[in-house]
This record gives structure tokens, sequence and C-alpha cells, in this order.
């Protein structure tokens, strides 16, 4: 049968995430036996296999095994090739569906001017979460456009600023593949923008459809999270003729004006403080 959309979800030792997660898919699928869905396993040991069979899920459900470990963008990339859906839904394993949402997400695809889309990310509580990124070029404005793009996230002029997180980002299966997939280059961050600046549709929209995100983007980030953030930015500035420089001095100068506004507010700067230890020190290395 014709598969109208793959979900690839990219999982290391995730078993105690994706059981929600595929199980949400299941409660609100709502295309039937055109959904197929891609697991990539990038753990070392293959052990997602049998606790997901355990589950006996009513879904089509392929997984592969990729004990080398890429990297997000390898691992999707890895899926994308098996996969037979006209549009690929890249997903996270510890996100969890709430409300029917791919019938929607294809008829929304009908449009030819749409390149990629996300959907409102919120916690557990359905308050707000990190639904999008500015692309590292602009990033002096992030502050400012974030708080703007909140409230008008998908006003014509302002889409070009931003992406939806790899967490749940949309594309049809013809334009990814055209735009050379995801650079593995990249183990993780920055594989969305990257992305989006090599496909033909250039228009970006985030849908006004919630999705749970269990991680989000909170301010307790592991240093080994921040430098694989720093290294992937740089290498995607220069690969687009940007200044590292000139970023990281802008970085600097909105670490600052946040560290003052928070303390303002009588709010802790120590997540800040933190980002900006650790990026002078391996600015040095």
């Amino acid at each position: 049968m014709k598969k109208e959309l793959s979900i690839i979800i990219v999982t290391y030792n995730s078993q105690t995430v994706i059981k929600d997660c595929l199980q949400s898919i299941q409660k609100f699928n709502d295309i039937g036996n055109e959904l197929e869905i891609i697991i990539v396993d990038n753990s070392p040991k293959f052990e997602i296999e049998d606790f997901v069979k355990r589950l006996n899920l009513n879904l089509d459900i392929k997984m592969i095994h990729n004990p080398q470990n890429g990297g997000f963008g390898q691992g999707n990339n890895i899926g994308a090739k098996k996969a037979k859906g006209e549009i690929f839904f890249f997903l996270n394993p510890d996100t969890i569906l709430i409300e029917p949402i791919f019938k929607f997400m294809l008829g929304e695809f009908e449009n030819k001017r749409l390149g990629c889309a996300g959907f409102r990310l919120v916690d557990m509580n359905f308050n707000p979460n990190e639904t999008f990124g500015i692309f590292p070029e602009y990033s002096f404005f992030n502050w400012i456009l974030k708080k703007l793009l909140a409230r008008f996230i998908n006003f014509w002029p302002l889409y070009k600023f931003i992406f939806p997180w790899g967490a749940d980002i949309v594309v049809r299966k013809e334009d990814f593949m055209k735009a050379g997939m995801f650079d593995e280059k990249i183990f993780l961050c920055n594989e969305e923008p990257d992305l989006i600046r090599r496909l033909s549709r250039k228009k970006v929209k985030i849908f006004n459809r919630r999705i749970v995100h269990l991680e989000g983007h909170t301010t307790v980030v592991p240093e080994s999270r921040i430098l694989d953030w720093q290294n992937s930015t740089k290498y995607y500035l220069q690969k687009y003729g940007f200044s590292y420089q000139k970023y990281l001095l802008n970085f600097s100068r909105k670490i600052r004006l946040k560290k003052i506004f928070k303390k303002m507010m009588f709010k802790s700067t120590e997540a800040e403080e933190k980002i900006e230890e650790i990026l002078k020190r391996n600015a040095k290395k």
C-alpha cells in the first residue's frame, strides 16, 4: 500500500520515553495504513527492537540498528533512505501526541510553497515549550525575535528567520532528497537551519497544533551539548560565509544583556554564566 507519511525516529537508549511516543501515535493515527514508522537506533546494543515488539502496537514499524552513532542527522538520513512516504516527519522519541495531526499535516503540505513545518511544543502540563529556533546569522536578535514571533509566529515577513526544532520537523521527501538530506558533518544542533537553507521551497510554518516535548530546551544544559552546539554553529557559519568571530562577539553581548535584565528582575543568571564560561574556555583551544 502507498504510504503518505513516514515518521522517522532516531533513538539512543530511549526505551524510557519511546513507549509513550509510539502509543500516542497509535492512539491519534487518523490516516490508518498510509502511515509508516522508521526507528533508527543509534545505541551500541539493539535492545529497543524486542522492547518495541513487546508493545504489540497496530502500526507499520520498521527498525534499523545503527551502532556507529553518527549523530542526529546521520541517523535520520539512514531512516529516510528506507522510508516510502511522500512526507517525512522527523520526530524525537521524547515527544507525545495529544491530538490527531497527520491528516491535517498532509492537507497543509498541499500548499506548494510550504518547504518545512513544525508544531507548537508544550511540556507535560501543556505550558509552552521551546518550539523554534532563530537562524545563527540572526543570533544577536534571537531574544527579541523570539518574543515577537511567539505572538506572530506565522506572519509572512518573519518566517524566514526561524526553523522548527528537530524534535518535530516536517518536510517533503522529494525536497529533502534533492537538498542532499541532513549534513552528516553536523553531529548535533543546527541541522535544521542548515537543511532549510538548502531546500528549494523556503516557506516555514509552525502549525497551531500541540505536541508534548518532554526534554524541551531548559536552562539546565549539559556541557557536552553546549560544545556540540558551539562546534556546529561554527561549522554552519563558515559553510555559508558568515563570520564566526562576529557571531561570538554578538553572542557575548546578548548574554550580557540577558544577565542585566535577569538581575533587574531578581532572577538567577547561573545558566548564562555557565554558557559564557564554557564558550570562553573552548574558544582558546
